[in-house]
């Protein structure tokens, strides 16, 4: 049994090696001012297309919803209509920022080698990013109950486990504990819910923000440190996110389908715009810089 076990990890970590050298091919082909102009399209063009969900009327769209009309198609906008729409605007703000970021450097292109400020942006967007890819899936996942039936839960209950097949024991069990309470809350607020018609917003909104901000964290602690012997262990950490990150986008992609389903096809276009300005900074970011002084000198 050990050695079965063994093996099945060996090729699980051969199978994500070739998918990551797959995946960085192709993402090395997408330039990032083609990814940050197109990104930031997609999701301005949303004020004018249906994105808004309304339970007793027509969808609406993202100027109106941002007038009050209509709550942000996710988990977060289900739960707290101000903070749905508050995320919302933050994504219309840095879609364009980044347009005209796009629309300066063409006269300025130093203004997208300033490493503080793709920094900046990076963090920003690829917060968002990763927020929105949990935000959806627990949506998916409160959906189980509905018409999506009980498989809903599964992109969910993949994403937790999936760290374990790279992670060290102590650090998943700490990992999977954390989500396991999140679970708790989950049930406990739709059950509370359901019982007495109304739901449980501080409680919903607490699992989401272990659900979704744990990985951030982890990131944030890891991945964005400079210091080389917390970078040591990123490389770990790291595996462990992109199999959690995997299946949870799975779980998006179903819920897209069912968001066009539903008439808000205008989600489509900004979930995927915010992932391309997430990429398009990210490969900004690793890019080599100018040095202070050519910076200078090209600003000019």
């Amino acid at each position: 049994m050990p050695n079965a076990t063994i093996t099945a990890r060996y090729r699980i970590e051969r199978a994500w090696e070739r998918g990551h050298a797959w995946s960085h091919k192709l993402v090395a082909q997408i330039r990032p001012g083609v990814s940050l102009l197109s990104g930031s399209v997609f999701v301005l063009l949303t004020l004018f297309l249906p994105i808004g969900y309304e339970a007793c009327g027509p969808p609406r769209g993202g100027y109106e919803m941002v007038g009050g009309k209509g709550d942000w198609p996710t988990f977060l906008g289900i739960s707290s209509s101000a903070a749905g729409r508050d995320f919302y605007v933050v994504v219309l703000l840095l879609a364009s920022s980044t347009l005209l970021l796009i629309l300066v450097s063409g006269l300025r292109p130093g203004v997208l080698r300033n490493k503080i400020l793709v920094s900046r942006l990076a963090l920003l967007a690829g917060t968002v990013s990763l927020f929105l890819v949990c935000d959806v899936t627990l949506l998916l996942a409160a959906l189980s109950g509905d018409q999506s039936g009980p498989a809903a839960l599964i992109p969910l209950l993949a994403s937790c486990l999936a760290p374990g097949v790279f992670w060290p024991r102590k650090g998943f069990v700490a990992w999977i504990s954390v989500m396991l309470i999140t679970g708790s809350l989950l049930s406990i607020a739709n059950g509370l819910g359901a019982s007495i018609g109304e739901p449980i917003n501080w409680i919903v909104i607490a699992a989401e923000t272990v659900y979704a901000l744990l990985p951030l964290g982890l990131w944030y602690r890891f991945g964005c440190s400079s210091r080389p012997e917390v970078r040591a262990r990123w490389e770990v950490i790291r595996r462990g996110l992109v199999a959690f990150y995997f299946f949870a986008i799975l779980g998006n992609f179903w819920f897209l389908g069912i968001a066009v389903k539903e008439g808000l096809w205008g989600f489509v276009p900004c979930y995927f715009g915010i992932h391309l300005m997430a990429l398009g900074y990210l490969r900004l970011k690793q890019e080599p810089m100018l040095p202070s002084a050519e910076r200078t000198s090209d600003q000019a």
